[in-house]
């Protein structure tokens, strides 16, 4: 008989940003019980505890007794892909990962119905160190920004805008999914599960522009740093910078005067944040720093800090390995949304919600719901 998963409960538990005593009151069972089974010195809940735990939790039983190997923390939790440090709490960030771990869970699942091919390479560089030598692994680089132009020369983008980039980190191989963080000020994470590609979570509730910076943010974690370090997120920024605006592309345009109607048009090329393109303009040296304050103090007047005009809005890009999985089981193998659902220990509603899948359990056949961006 299986034993319980401790790693299993914790993770549920995060997920529902619940703390050991709360999970204790709601359920009945005895804190010392939670803490023992997720600590790993307890697996032998009875049937009744495991069942309180399932309802206050919820999350089918079957889940709790699981072996999967979970649970791994990601590189970096941010916020703001330009802020220095981002106020996460902690209750946010243990949410954020055991919603990528659940994840990791399902895509894990999905995979042993299909042969992934992957279309590009995925590469590992390393930014060179005089003090420390390169992983043999890796492909040693003097910069991050030398490592986007290599992965853009791999993928033959030439050096203008760089349009939909979640087809192309999905054709290396990597997992990217919309999630919901709710109000917690996270934009991405990165899990890197055992067995499998990584893993890339983007808050869905962010601007396309913003998302997208996001991605290469994170997608310059997944080819530049294999562990954390001081330089990483300053790499990473580095990295999503010359990705989605090549110097080589964008000096023609930032070189010109810039304006707030200017930016926005430049916006709608580059598919980028008017921000964005004022911290390229002053790091590749177009404008100085006392030009871009002023052009940020521009954008406070207007509430453009907090909200970029609409008519400069670009729109959302799609993931399409995750609904190729899915559409692999719901279509070829005739899976009901229901039966999925079981396969993968997570309720038909919540399974729905994490995939964007409208169920309703008098429907006997399931259909994928097109989400329109705006």
């Amino acid at each position: 008989m299986k034993q319980l998963n401790g790693e299993m409960l914790l993770l549920a538990r995060k997920k529902r940003r619940m703390t050991q005593s709360e999970l204790a009151d709601a359920s009945g069972v005895a804190q010392a019980k939670i803490s023992r089974v997720e600590n790993g010195t307890k697996s032998d809940l009875s049937f009744e505890d495991a069942s309180a735990l399932a309802v206050s939790l919820e999350f089918p039983i079957g889940f709790f007794y699981e072996q999967e190997p979970l649970y791994r923390r990601p590189i970096s939790v941010h916020g703001a892909a330009f802020r220095k440090k981002s106020a996460v709490s902690v209750k946010d960030q243990d949410a954020a990962i055991a919603s990528a771990n659940h994840y990791a869970l399902q895509v894990r699942r999905l995979l042993q119905a299909v042969d992934l091919d992957s279309q590009y390479l995925l590469p590992q560089f390393e930014v060179a160190d005089p003090r420390v030598a390169v992983d043999g692994e890796a492909n040693s680089v003097d910069s991050a920004a030398e490592a986007a132009r290599r992965i853009r020369a791999g993928w033959q983008t030439g050096d203008g805008p760089l349009i939909n980039l979640v087809r192309y980190v999905e054709a290396c191989g990597v997992v990217v999914v919309f999630s919901d963080f709710g109000a917690a000020a996270i934009d991405g994470l990165t899990l890197r599960p055992a067995g499998l590609k990584p893993i890339i979570l983007l808050n869905r509730n962010r601007p396309a522009d913003r998302i997208r910076f996001s991605l290469a943010h994170e997608f310059g974690h997944v080819v530049l740093h294999p562990y954390p370090y001081e330089e990483m997120e300053k790499e990473a920024n580095e990295f999503a910078a010359e990705l989605l605006m090549p110097k080589s592309g964008v000096a023609a345009d930032l070189k010109r005067p810039l304006s707030l109607a200017y930016l926005g048009k430049l916006k709608l090329k580059w598919h980028t944040a008017m921000s964005a393109l004022i911290f390229r303009a002053k790091s590749l040296g177009f404008i100085n720093p006392d030009q871009a304050t002023i052009l940020f103090k521009q954008m406070s007047k207007c509430g453009y800090r907090m909200r970029e005009p609409e008519e400069f809005d670009v729109p959302h890009e799609k993931t399409k390995l995750i609904s190729d999985l899915l559409d692999v089981h719901l279509k070829d193998l005739g899976y009901t949304i229901q039966e999925l659902s079981d396969a993968m220990r997570t309720n038909a509603d919540e399974f729905s919600l994490m995939h964007n899948l409208d169920f309703s359990p008098s429907v006997a056949r399931p259909k994928l719901r097109v989400v329109a961006s705006n």
